[in-house]
């Protein structure tokens, strides 16, 4: 698909991965000194990402790939204030508590305007929120075990022969076909 850039004013770029320290216990830091030393490395080598807002991955690599373990959106905050929360940070820890290899990374969806990255604002960004939506779907495809509860309940009852949660056993021949038709 040809995208034409100077049409569009939902534009996202993709940043990261940026790994996240593991404290000797094995879980992710929850000190605001931490913290600031992470964002404050990211702003040095992406000026205003920290600032930015958008929608961030928390992901975990023990193999050749990054497992996707949480989606979340930055709308009304910076990803800065967003991505490591008290909350976040227990969500992710979850993940690492069963799981002492690999190493954990955040990945950021920033949203750009034509120069410079998107600031968050009390007005409602929808796009984040679709594309919060979208990447769960993706994610979950990739980790049944996502920890993400809004947005999954129907992802994760819905069957989609060839597409989503295919049950064992071959696919149609037609499943085959619009797998085919819809590049996936």
């Amino acid at each position: 698909m040809a995208v034409v850039w100077g049409a569009i004013n939902m534009r996202y770029c993709p940043y990261g991965p940026f790994e996240l320290t593991r404290s000797d216990d094995n879980f992710l830091f929850l000190e605001e000194r931490e913290r600031a030393v992470f964002w404050s490395e990211v702003e040095d080598e992406i000026p205003g990402l920290a600032d930015a807002c958008g929608c961030y991955v928390f992901a975990l690599q023990s193999g050749r790939a990054a497992v996707p373990w949480y989606v979340g959106k930055a709308e009304r905050q910076t990803f800065r204030q967003e991505c490591l929360t008290d909350d976040k940070v227990r969500k992710f820890n979850s993940v690492l508590a069963s799981r002492k290899r690999g190493r954990p990374y955040l990945y950021l969806y920033a949203r750009t305007g034509v120069s410079s990255f998107s600031r968050p604002t009390r007005a409602k960004h929808h796009d984040i929120r679709y594309l919060e939506r979208m990447l769960i779907t993706f994610a979950l495809d990739r980790n049944a075990w996502l920890i993400n509860k809004q947005e999954t309940k129907m992802l994760r009852n819905m069957v989609v022969p060839g597409l989503m949660n295919s049950p064992p056993g071959r696919i149609s021949d037609a499943a085959k076909e619009l797998q085919s038709v819809l590049g996936y």
